[in-house]
């Protein structure tokens, strides 16, 4: 016999089979009822809880009843709503944890291996098509049940109010003296050179030593590089490189130790790949470093250092450059207590480029980045009592050069954190992000199109104990097109985001966390305020942790998707589909072991072309899965999981289907002493494919395939004692 505990029986890579295989036909997957016919799905007991469901049972030691008296067909279809006071209900829950956990049936209940009698080959009947009844599977789609509401953003309506949440740059001009890197490129005569093929190196050294102790009170350094290629020898080089160095250095009390300097570097550099003496390639900038050590205690008490530079490229050499990039960069501190923590720092930063597409002297192409970051420590403790970030890059393309962009897109991000009493433990972080992008292809300077999204984030510690009571997330995002501009939208998309956490006492356990999601896109081509098509989405989730530990008390997940097309806007569309997704685990007593834990999803879709109500051809499918643990020790007495689908085409409308398709599948494995070794498991699947070409209400083509799994281990060794497989495939017509 095969050993349970690493096999558990074919019926599982039965039922992943089944789900695999649903997944690629693109139809339901179904379940076998326990009883009768084989694809007796409208007789199924749990089928009729699935497709009618009004709400969850709350006795959880109730579902871990024998299967064979139904308890498993009664599972959860759909989720609750969440109440209104999650967190009330959570403490609620814990606080009857204890009793239920007294309640509960211990280690003690069934302790002696259940009296499990081997099953022979099952009785099967020739599934039939009429088992799986289209009504009750329209009755239970999450179609109707889909809220048709367009989330709002805030401004967000229209394209001019969504313009307002980026701005762009004033404007895009190189930074100051980008352009000069002074005479450090043309020291006066240095003394000793040195050269070697294709470069000479001059340098200088000026000490003076007014007491004549042998420590210079000033230093000067200079030194010049100067390198070229002329690879054929018509003394106009295709490339050269300039350096330039000029270093001062002070020892006021002649001590030997440098109590400032002040110091900077210039380069060129050119490429003339044709020797035609005009230049294709330039690139130069300038460097500077100032430095201050007033007690030479080889502590810094200020540091600045800069950058600026440019880069051009002219490839025909007519004058007009057709890429220009420029950058300056500035990074300060200041010590003044001497302690080595600066009191003040910062970073500034920007650079341009443009481009000339047509090569006319014009720059059709700009774009922007810029930083600024800055702390503050006033009292020098090493912990600052203020920081904070810009940062925005920004690019356009104009054209025609008319200052009206005919697109753009751009980005601005803010941080800052903020702790008043210097302790390490900032009181409030906040972060904004804005992304935009707009298309104006009338190049009046109102777009017809954009998209943009908001990205915010606050943490809040009102106790300042570096834990958070509060942490937020909120993201909103839109796209809008209304071509002729006239703030009717031709297509508007919205999405709104919202999470949560919540930490009231600050112990640094979170003990409610939510997520809320709202998204919706809709198509009014003609602008008549009916919509051609509209999609949805809503997610919302929830965990409970009110006994404040390393597990969750409850965890909910709930999704919703629709969207349908409606071309003719008559109301009735002609395709649709949607999707609802529920999900649970409730660990009452918080003690990592999940008390039940279920699974539903449910999807349909139909067709109807000529938009007259009835639909040429539909699909539904609904799976719920589940896991019970009634005496909460870790050893689950009961999962399963169980589905059903079913899918027709009936082309005329006659209610004569010429084509249908169904499934079922019912995988489950028994533990019920919960001793953690599996008595009993069980993998059940049917499909059936039926045609009625001549549509006369009779079959001309049937094919089905029917698949049994059952195995036992009534010693409870952990072995098999018994396994039962059945397979039947049939198909008949021609």
């Amino acid at each position: 016999m095969q050993e349970n505990g690493t096999r558990r029986g074919l019926g599982i890579a039965v039922l992943v089979a089944a789900i695999l295989g649903l997944a690629a036909v693109g139809t339901a997957s179904l379940l076998l009822p326990r009883v009768g016919r084989v694809g007796g799905v409208a007789s199924d007991p749990a089928y009729v809880a699935a497709m009618s469901y009004a709400g969850p049972a709350t006795d959880v030691a109730g579902s871990t009843e024998s299967v064979g008296e139904g308890t498993r067909g009664a599972t959860y279809v759909g989720l609750p709503e969440v109440p209104a006071d999650e967190s009330g209900e959570a403490v609620a829950a814990v606080g009857g944890a204890e009793v239920s956990a007294d309640d509960a049936p211990g280690t003690d209940v069934a302790s002696e291996p259940p009296g499990v009698i081997p099953a022979p080959a099952p009785e099967v009947d020739e599934p039939a098509i009429e088992d799986w009844d289209a009504a009750t599977f329209e009755a239970g789609s999450p179609l109707g049940e889909m809220d048709r509401t367009m989330p709002s953003a805030e401004d967000g309506d229209a394209v001019s109010e969504v313009t307002g949440w980026f701005t762009p740059p004033a404007d895009a001009s190189p930074p100051e003296g980008v352009g000069d890197v002074g005479t450090i490129l043309t020291p006066p005569d240095l003394g000793r050179e040195t050269k070697d093929e294709n470069c000479t190196f001059k340098e200088s050294i000026e000490p003076t030593d007014g007491d004549g102790d042998g420590h210079p009170e000033y230093v000067r350094y200079r030194s010049l590089l100067v390198c070229a290629v002329d690879a054929n020898g018509d003394a106009i080089p295709e490339w050269t490189l300039t350096v330039g160095r000029d270093v001062e250095l002070w020892d006021n009390d002649s001590d030997g130790t440098f109590n400032a300097l002040e110091g900077a570097q210039g380069t060129r550099e050119t490429a003339d790949p044709n020797s035609d003496a005009a230049i294709e390639y330039l690139a130069q900038g300038l460097w500077t470093l100032s430095a201050v050590d007033a007690d030479g205690d080889k502590t810094l008490e200020h540091i600045r250092a800069t950058f600026v530079g440019e880069q051009a490229f002219d490839g025909n050499t007519n004058g007009f450059v057709e890429f220009y990039r420029a950058a300056a960069a500035t990074i300060e501190a200041t010590d003044a207590s001497d302690d080595g923590r600066p009191e003040r720092a910062s970073v500034d930063a920007w650079m341009v480029q443009v481009a000339d597409a047509g090569d006319d002297g014009t720059r059709e192409y700009a774009g922007v980045l810029a930083l600024a970051a800055a702390t503050a420590d006033a009292d020098g403790d090493g912990n600052n009592e203020t920081m904070a970030l810009h940062a925005l890059g920004y690019e356009r393309f104009d054209a025609d050069v008319d200052g009206t962009p005919e697109a753009e897109r751009g980005f601005a991000l803010d941080a800052a954190a903020t702790d008043a009493n210097s302790n390490g433990h900032p009181e409030l972080a906040e972060m904004c992000l804005v992304y935009f992008a707009a298309v104006d292809q009338s190049d009046d300077g109102r777009p017809e199109a954009v998209h943009a999204a908001k990205i915010m984030a606050v943490a809040t510690d009102g106790t300042d104990d570096g834990n958070p009571e509060s942490a937020t997330l909120d993201v909103t995002a839109v796209a809008i097109v209304d071509e002729d501009q006239d703030d009717v939208n031709e297509f508007l998309a919205v999405l709104v985001g919202h999470a949560e956490a919540t930490d009231a006492d600050s112990s640094g356990i979170v003990e409610k966390a939510t997520l809320e999601v709202r998204a919706g896109a809709r198509l009014d081509a003609d602008e008549d305020g009916l919509f051609e098509a509209e999609s949805y989405l809503s997610i919302d989730a929830l965990a409970v942790n009110a006994i404040e530990d390393d597990f969750v008390e409850e965890a909910t997940l709930t999704l919703r998707a629709y969207e349908r097309v409606d071309g003719n806007e008559d109301g009735t569309p002609e395709a649709e589909r949607g999707l609802a997704v529920d999900a649970y685990a409730v660990d009452a007593d918080s003690d990592g072991a999940v008390e039940a834990a279920n699974l539903t999803l449910r999807g349909a879709a139909r067709v109807d072309n000529n938009s007259d109500g009835t639909p040429e051809a539909a699909a539904y499918f609904v799976m719920w899965a589940s896991s019970t643990d009634a005496d909460d020790d870790g050893n689950p007495e009961l999962e399963y999981v169980k589905a059903y689908g079913y899918a027709y085409r009936d082309e005329d409308q006659d209610g004569i289907a010429e084509e249908q398709a169904g499934l079922k599948m019912e995988a489950s494995r028994q533990d019920a002493n919960s001793n953690g070794v599996w008595e009993v498991a069980d993998a059940e699947l049917v499909a059936i494919h039926v045609q009625d070409v001549d549509d006369d209400g009779t079959q001309d083509y049937r094919a089905w395939v029917v698949k049994k799994y059952h195995a036992e281990d009534p010693d409870e060794d952990g072995d098999w004692d018994v396994e039962d497989y059945f397979e039947w495939m049939h198909r008949d017509g021609p």
